[in-house]
């Protein structure tokens, strides 16, 4: 019997009632979608030779309050099968540690497969600039102090990723990074912006049209703020405005009336990091000067053996020296589906050369990586077979952890250490 009931059906009414009549007298984001360039899909569609890349995080915890990290990967093609797995233990608790052995593990299967080649195509599962702001927002700043434990695996990772995409390149493979769920807002402030020119201060509408998101530092806020202050009047701006500040609507969103078959005009991203930008580090030799006390600190917080500072430096030098600008684009399969993140690296580029760049660029070609995506669309489960396939294969069942958590047990016996009750699958990362 729910005793509980009475008191949902209650409390959810009023609650849901409200929400309901705010969503139909508040403004839609449709208006943005006429400021981003879309294309037709080529009718063509061509299922060239592809591996694609996915991975899994499962967590087991023991009884002294560490855990057992375990990531695995898997690289799946016809004729390909790589697989990857790291195990550590985690002495210190930290939400960006899993992320990052996550990209290192995908990494490394995607590396192994483009070793041994018979692929045109690397398909990789999640967006590529995340991955890689992510790991060095986590080199730079101090958002949560434990992540200074995990310097180390911050740089191995991020060297990870980046030697795999320049090995694709030397190969002559398109690396492919496609998301399904994707929470980017770069289209949707950009449409915004390019809306507020002439009625904001240029210096604000520049930097919101050049970096990605002026919205996190706090003195861009006050002034866009003081602006919808000010414009009340100016229903197209306000609007623009109002967009700006509901952070909890995405790009797919604005694109949703998308027709089918068709994508965004690639834009090309490039050190455009708004913290980054905002504070200069946005060359390679400025980025390292960031990264080295955080080394430092971190070799000393271990208090272990674990190679010199000048070893970790020179190892983020490279990655950081390595990693291309990404061109991305929205791509809407077919009428009724979400929209899918889609990102590949600039030939010959280099994220960090020292100009923030966010613009669109629309000599860059995507047809044949949209053609490759829409042959191996299925429905919205099944967005792309070989990257389904791959999450099959890498991502943990509860009962394989399970399983994985009672081998732990024993492998624990006479180290004082038990194996608490919980058993974790990492979702969402």
């Amino acid at each position: 019997m729910d005793h509980f009931f009475d008191l949902f059906v209650q409390e959810a009414r009023g609650r849901i009632a409200k929400y309901a009549e705010h969503q139909r007298s508040g403004p839609s984001l449709d208006f943005l979608l006429s400021r981003i360039p879309v294309e037709r899909a080529p009718e063509a569609e061509r299922d060239l030779p592809a591996a694609a890349v996915d991975g899994g995080i499962g967590i087991v915890e023991l009884d002294n309050g560490h855990k057992i990290l375990l990531a695995r990967a898997a690289a799946v093609g016809r004729g390909v099968l790589k697989r990857e797995f790291l195990a550590d233990v985690l002495a210190v608790n930290s939400s960006a540690v899993s992320w990052a052995y996550l990209i290192m593990a995908e990494s490394l299967a995607a590396s192994a497969a483009v070793e041994e080649g018979g692929f045109d195509y690397l398909l990789m599962d999640g967006s590529l600039y995340a991955k890689a702001i992510m790991l060095i927002h986590n080199l730079i700043l101090t958002r949560e102090f434990q992540s200074i434990f995990y310097v180390p695996e911050m740089i191995a990772a991020l060297y990870a990723l980046a030697h795999m995409l320049e090995k694709a390149e030397e190969a002559g493979i398109k690396t492919v990074f496609v998301s399904k769920d994707s929470r980017f807002k770069v289209l949707k402030e950009y449409a915004a912006f390019d809306i507020l020119r002439g009625r904001l201060d240029e210096y604000i509408v520049e930097r919101g049209l050049g970096w990605y998101s002026v919205m996190w530092l706090r003195r861009f806020r006050r002034a866009i703020f003081s602006a919808y202050q000010r414009l009340r009047g100016d229903g197209e701006a306000r609007a623009a405005l109002d967009a700006l500040f509901r952070q909890s609507a995405a790009d797919p969103v604005v694109l949703r009336r998308m027709e089918g078959r068709s994508y965004t005009t690639p834009m090309l991203l490039g050190a455009c990091d708004a913290y980054m930008s905002y504070k200069g580090l946005t060359s390679v030799p400025r980025l390292l000067d960031a990264v080295e006390d955080r080394v430092e600190d971190a070799l000393a917080f271990r208090g272990e053996q674990m190679g010199s500072a000048a070893d970790y430096l020179d190892k983020a030098r490279r990655a950081l020296s390595t990693l291309p600008k990404v061109l991305m684009f929205y791509l809407k399969p077919a009428q009724g589906s979400e929209p899918l993140l889609v990102e590949t690296p600039l030939p010959n580029s280099r994220m960090f050369d020292g100009a923030p760049v966010k613009a669109f660029y629309p000599q860059a070609s995507a047809d044949d990586v949209v053609s490759l995506l829409l042959a191996q669309y299925k429905d919205e489960a099944h967005y792309n077979y070989w990257l389904w396939y791959a999450h099959n294969v890498a991502s943990f069942k509860s009962g394989q952890l399970a399983e994985y958590a009672t081998y732990i047990k024993q492998m624990l016996r006479g180290a004082g250490v038990a194996v608490a009750r919980r058993v974790k699958i990492a979702l969402g990362l």
